[in-house]
């Protein structure tokens, strides 16, 4: 886990904030809307993504989006929750934490890589992935797909191999 201050805000954030939401970037007004799924979704992402709270995003006359800057209280308590709702996925999300615009209305800029140990879900066995600018349940063909990755399959017959030799 990785925290970072930026006095302005950053080029990254400037970029993302030029843009509408999307599967890689979420918009939040404050830190209670960024809840284990969304977290979760973001890490069951092939890419990952990025959370910024303290953003809001409204719609123009002539229908288009865009983001407004509304700031939000920024601080250990706040970054405290964020982490212990990553703490609380299953397995545990990794995220990096930056505080932006301290100079003026702060806010957070979340950054949740695509997980190493994919599917993450909720303690209660909720699985989510990001799409569409959306947190959803992922389909059964992409469910069945985050189990069968290669990868995957790799490291559990490794750890069950591991564990056998153990007993």
């Amino acid at each position: 886990m990785r925290r970072a201050t930026f006095r302005g805000i950053s080029t990254r954030t400037k970029q993302l904030l030029a843009h509408e939401e999307g599967w890689d970037v979420g918009f939040k007004e404050s830190t209670n809307g960024v809840t284990r799924e969304v977290l979760l979704a973001f890490a069951n992402s092939p890419q990952g993504g990025t959370i910024l709270m303290g953003v809001k995003e409204t719609t123009t006359q002539d229908g288009r989006r865009k983001t407004q800057l509304i700031g939000c209280p920024v601080g250990d308590r706040f970054q405290r929750q964020i982490l212990d709702r990553a703490e609380q996925c299953l397995p545990p999300v990794d995220v990096e934490i930056f505080v932006e615009n301290r100079g003026h209305k702060p806010f957070y800029r979340v950054e949740v890589p695509s997980g190493r140990t994919q599917p993450y879900c909720t303690p209660g066995g909720t699985y989510k992935i990001r799409g569409d600018g959306r947190t959803n349940p992922p389909s059964p063909d992409r469910l069945l797909a985050l189990y069968v990755d290669p990868d995957f399959v790799r490291r559990r017959t490794s750890w069950r191999s591991n564990c056998k030799r153990l007993t």
